[in-house]
């Protein structure tokens, strides 16, 4: 079972920033999961919310904001005894990290016109820095995935299923996905089966406890994202 460091190590250091994605590999990771969206001058910023207040103090939406602005920020307000961890673009992530072995980008949700603008752009960086065998892009934005493996049908796509009231292995193949990146509260060993017969690769998120990951393996989940991947590597590698 791989384990993957859920926005880096989201638990151990600040997440999504490129200190958090050192960390991480300097514990021996090299499966990571991240955020994309796109800023107002349309860079590729590894970022989760919508809003800067959580990670940052700062008030505003990302999409509104330049990446002049953003990358003066401390992402690192919420972690004790870390500073001056900046928003970064994914290029900064990608070159920090050389030992990495696999990514899933996680595109969050926006406009489609924006959605399609952020599909060519992602599409091009993962050309241009030799990544179309290392990623898998995924989103629970389904149009996003419809639209992006419409465009580029050779990059691996995944589903990210939360929701009970759809059918998350069914939307996952009708969407041609290779993976399906599903919410533990939704990881029953029926469903996991059926994403296995339907020769998805399953990654379940997120998961932060031993007893959990162990059922997990017996299930037959291929990876799981964790806050925590020291601890999961430390049991699990």
């Amino acid at each position: 079972m791989i384990i993957v460091g859920h926005r880096g190590a989201r638990n151990e250091a600040p997440e999504n920033t490129v200190e958090g994605f050192v960390h991480a590999q300097q514990q021996g990771c090299q499966y990571f999961e991240l955020d994309i969206q796109l800023s107002s001058d349309h860079e590729l910023v590894v970022f989760h919310d919508t809003s800067l207040k959580r990670t940052t103090g700062k008030r505003g939406k990302l999409i509104n904001k330049p990446y002049s602005y953003l990358e003066t920020l401390d992402a690192s307000v919420n972690i004790p005894n870390w500073h001056n961890c900046n928003i970064p673009i994914l290029q900064n992530v990608l070159d920090a990290t050389p030992h990495a072995l696999q990514w899933q980008f996680e595109v969050k949700t926006d406009s489609r016109q924006r959605l399609s603008m952020l599909t060519q752009r992602l599409y091009h960086f993962i050309i241009e820095n030799n990544l179309r065998n290392k990623v898998t892009v995924t989103s629970s934005n389904r149009w996003f995935l419809k639209h992006i493996k419409k465009l580029h049908p050779e990059l691996s796509t995944g589903y990210v299923a939360e929701h009970r009231l759809i059918d998350p292995v069914k939307v996952a193949q009708s969407l041609g996905c290779d993976m399906l990146a599903i919410s533990i509260s939704l990881a029953t060993e029926q469903t996991i089966k059926r994403a296995k017969q339907a020769a998805l690769h399953v990654s379940c998120w997120t998961v932060n406890d031993f007893s959990t990951m162990e059922i997990l393996k017996r299930y037959g989940v291929d990876s799981i994202i964790t806050d925590l991947p020291t601890m999961a590597l430390e049991r699990f590698s």
